[in-house]
């Protein structure tokens, strides 16, 4: 069983309606100018974490999470779609990989953070947290308060991964 402090807890729980990645100058800016139909978040089509960018894993090419184990961006000229998600690749041969077999790339649980599927929440990611487990693109929440990843590891791998991917079967559709 996961054990978190107090602390961690809480700044969990704090967390878990803010992006990660957005400083006050954006949100300011945000503040200051009307949503247009652009603006709507998409984020539970089909249950998947998508910005309001449109954009999975903010743009940043699945592929290359597999095939250089680190976060690159992707382009918008190499850009693919998988079940009504925009994925940006690297370069001709990541979409090509990736058209071919998308499934081998999608980050679990539809791009949300692993961690908030295993203690059954979902929580918006830093695309530039990651873990490949047994062929799988885990990414996590990290902000000012919180390391998903960093908790991630301190726990049971393989009990983190089976709660995640039971709640994940329940909030997916």
């Amino acid at each position: 069983m996961i054990k978190l402090s107090a602390f961690a807890v809480a700044s969990l729980a704090a967390v878990a309606f803010l992006l990660p990645l957005t400083s006050e100058s954006q949100l300011d800016a945000r503040q200051d100018s009307k949503p247009s139909a652009s603006d709507e978040s998409r984020a539970y089509l089909h249950g998947f974490n998508i910005p309001s960018s449109g954009l999975a894993l903010e743009g940043y090419c699945p592929v290359a999470y597999f095939a250089v184990n680190k976060p690159v961006r992707g382009k918008p000229e190499f850009a693919s779609t998988h079940d009504g998600v925009t994925y940006y690749l690297v370069n001709a041969n990541a979409k090509k990989a990736f058209d071919e077999e998308p499934e081998k790339y999608l980050p679990a649980y539809g791009g949300w953070c692993a961690f908030g599927m295993a203690v059954e929440d979902k929580f918006p990611i830093d695309p530039t947290k990651f873990k490949i487990v047994d062929g799988r693109l885990f990414v996590f929440l990290k902000n000012k308060n919180v390391n998903a990843l960093e908790l991630w590891n301190k726990g049971d791998e393989k009990e983190l991964i089976e709660k995640a991917d039971a709640h994940w079967a329940k909030v997916s559709g």
